[in-house]
C-alpha cells in the first residue's frame, strides 16, 4: 500500500522556492503535494514559504483530481496544512 514515502519530490514548474511531488494510484486518482511560497504549507521559513528541501516542510498543501473523469468533469479538490501522517492517510482513503 502506497504512502507519503512513495512520493518522490522535484522543483515544481512555477520554479525555486516550491516542490511538488506526484502520485497516481492504481484507480486513477492523482495527488499533488506542493509546498513552498503561496501554497497552504508550513516549513523551516514559516507559513506560506519558499522551500527547496521536503525534509525542511512540516505540512503540504494536497491537490486530489481523478483522472478517470471526462476533462469538463474533473475538478481538484484541495486541502492545506497537511502533515505527512495525514496525507498518507488521504492515499489509504483514495486508494480504493
Amino acid at each position: 500500500m502506497k504512502t507519503f514515502k512513495d512520493i518522490t519530490f522535484k522543483q515544481h514548474q512555477l520554479g525555486k522556492g516550491s516542490i511538488q511531488g506526484l502520485l497516481t494510484l492504481d484507480n486513477g486518482i492523482e495527488l499533488s503535494v506542493v509546498a513552498g511560497a503561496g501554497a497552504y504549507c508550513t516549513s523551516k521559513g514559516g507559513v506560506r514559504e519558499a522551500v527547496d528541501k521536503v525534509e525542511d516542510v512540516s505540512t503540504f498543501e494536497v491537490g486530489i483530481i481523478d483522472e478517470n473523469l471526462d476533462k469538463e468533469n474533473q475538478e481538484w479538490d484541495v486541502q492545506g496544512w497537511m502533515s505527512r501522517e495525514e496525507i498518507s492517510k488521504l492515499i489509504q482513503e483514495h486508494a480504493n
